[in-house]
């Protein structure tokens, strides 16, 4: 998964786009979302430093967003205005294209404003939280990661590092104060997420702060560049402003622990069913009821299930059940590293030669290549107990890094060689990192509001659906375990979908969706016990993926029976992934009328 602040750059919203007309409604409607967007960049800092390379992006790099309730209920009227604004444009008036664009505007703005004036937050994946701070939340969380890795190529760049490492402790502090309010609503994360949190900020607050990343990282950055005075500058700011403020935020939730509760779902909440299904909308961008939603995950797991037996019996595995089988499989020391620096080390350098080779591939699906600006790193071992198996980051606009696929080794038999592959391709290519790249390069000089929101279906759908597209263009000749693992991470998709909707709105404990992840799935106990702690946090977004897979391929094939001959695949994906970041329902209308080519 990408980030939570990786914002994806669109490219064209349509191949065909006809140049709009000065006095045309396409314009005006373009006229509009481009002021909004510059409104947004104006309200988030962030987002401004991410996407932009000017005077204005460079200093957006010295400060941070506004995380204060104030902040928020700006953000909600802004977003309000932009809905009501957005109304007042004529549909009807604007070209597919157009129509294209307003639709996408209007679902997210629709999101930021329902889901805005609720308790938690929500992210530029449109991914809401009923919890501000969690085991996969907060600055806390984001934030260390880049500090450690802040660029130090200009004397600019230091002090850009220094402004925002003091506003860390603002930002914290801002956060903290959210979090008291919603508790004061009723919103407290339950115990075992506490806990997590807990720990994560006391291991955080314990790196004495000289030797903190976030400190000694960019210190002998700029100490190389014979800024020496960066390094005892960021530790006086880390010891007297950041520290502080993480033992007022650790003394808060250990506050909360005597009076947390075991229940995991987000029921149990102020009016916790419409949080649910609005969760469920705003990430899979489909307006299916949790109940029903529910269905299609047993569906989709049953018939992937099939499918995965008759590999393993292929392969001689004929005893037991599919998760029986595929629990063996990840004690066949055949696949397994040792549970060592080294054997860490073996498994990114697994990973980094099967992008490489899989890059050598890609022309038989795709027009558009990714650069191999890419690399494997390890998840930051101060998150891992609560980080997700792995997510990607792009590369900043300014090319600075590049794109970082982190995997969490905090036990290697978590990733036996058979599952590893498939990863590469969900958040390397053809997956994440080729969605970015394509965005980037199809076109360039793509209005910068078409990477306002990411949409959760879209993105991690793309991820998904590529580990399909991955099968089909031969990653996997000659590895029928890697093949395996391909279908087995499908099988898991569909089983978020029935444990998510199971927590939510069937009202599941922890406990038993974690044992239904186990028993069915074949998921080994310490990571289904972290996914299931990640979807108690994020409600909804587990479902994203297979509802987005399923969209492109449902899209796919209609396509290819209407155009029969004149159906490429590579032509359709030029076509979806060019056109940036959009929820399900627009891509399936986009590609309808679409001729090929």
């Amino acid at each position: 998964m990408p980030n939570r602040r990786q914002l994806l750059v669109g490219a064209a919203a349509l191949a065909a786009t006809p140049a709009f007309g000065a006095a045309s409604p396409d314009a005006e409607l373009s006229a509009l979302l481009a002021r909004h967007m510059d409104e947004y960049l104006t309200l988030s800092p962030q987002a401004a430093a991410d996407l932009l390379t000017d005077a204005r992006g460079r200093a957006a790099r010295h400060r941070l967003d506004d995380r204060s309730l104030e902040g928020k209920a700006r953000d909600l009227a802004a977003a309000r205005r932009w809905r009501k604004e957005l109304a007042g444009v004529n549909r009807a008036a604007l070209s597919p294209a157009g129509q294209v664009e307003y639709d996408t505007a209007a679902f997210a703005y629709e999101m930021l404003d329902e889901v805005g004036a609720r308790y938690g937050f929500q992210d530029h994946a449109l991914r809401p939280g009923p919890y501000l701070i969690s085991q996969m939340s907060g600055d806390y969380y984001w934030l260390p990661e880049d500090y450690a890795r802040a660029p130090m190529a200009e004397r600019e760049d230091a002090q850009a590092y220094l402004d925002r490492f003091a506003a860390f402790a603002t930002a914290l502090d801002q956060e903290t104060e959210r979090v008291r309010f919603d508790a004061s609503q009723g919103v407290i994360p339950p115990d075992f997420v506490l806990d997590r949190i807990i720990a994560q900020l006391s291991a955080l607050r314990a790196v004495p702060a000289e030797r903190s990343d976030m400190a000694a990282g960019p210190a002998a950055r700029a100490a190389a560049k014979g800024w020496a005075e960066v390094g005892p500058k960021a530790t006086a700011i880390l010891a007297n402003q950041i520290q502080p403020a993480l033992d007022r935020q650790i003394a808060l939730f250990q506050s909360f622990r005597a009076k947390a509760v075991h229940e995991a779902g987000v029921w149990r909440l102020p009016e916790g069913e419409a949080w649910y299904a609005l969760a469920l909308k705003s990430n899979t961008t489909v307006s299916t009821p949790p109940f029903e939603m529910h269905q299609l995950g047993l569906d989709t797991f049953a018939t992937l299930s099939a499918e995965l037996d008759s590999l393993l019996r292929a392969q001689g595995m004929t005893q037991g059940s599919v998760g029986e089988r595929i629990r063996a499989l990840d004690k066949d020391p055949r696949f397994l590293k040792p549970d060592t620096d080294a054997g860490r080390a073996e498994l990114l350098t697994y990973a980094r030669d099967h992008l490489a080779h899989v890059h050598d591939l890609l022309p038989r699906a795709f027009r558009t290549l990714p650069d191999r600006d890419i690399t494997v790193d390890r998840v930051p071992v101060a998150i891992e107990a609560g980080a997700p198996g792995a997510y990607y980051s792009g590369p900043p606009a300014d090319g600075s890094r590049p794109g970082v696929i982190a995997i969490n080794l905090k036990t290697t038999d978590e990733w036996p060689l058979w599952r590893l592959a498939t990863l590469t391709h969900h958040e390397g290519d053809p997956g994440h990192h080729l969605q970015h790249a394509v965005f980037r390069k199809a076109a360039p000089d793509a209005p910068l509001y078409r990477s306002f929101a990411q949409y959760s279906a879209y993105v991690e759908g793309w991820a998904l659906y590529a580990e399909h597209v991955a099968v089909e263009i031969g990653a996997y000749e000659n590895d029928p375990f890697g093949r395996i693992g391909a279908v087995q991470s499908a099988l898991f998709r569909a089983a978020r979908i029935v444990v998510d909707t199971g927590i939510h709105a069937k009202r599941w404990s922890r406990e038993e969706a974690t044992r239904w992840m186990v028993e069915n799935a074949g998921e080994q106990q310490t990571s289904a016990q972290r996914e299931i702690d990640r979807y108690c946090v994020y409600p909804g977004q587990a479902c994203a993926f297979m509802v987005g897979r399923i969209a492109f391929l449902k899209a796919r094939e209609a396509a290819r029976a209407r155009l029969g001959a004149r159906f490429d695949v590579r032509d359709f994906h030029e076509r979806v992934l060019a056109a940036g970041p959009a929820p399900m329902q627009v891509v399936a209308r986009m590609t309808q009328d679409w001729q090929g080519g």
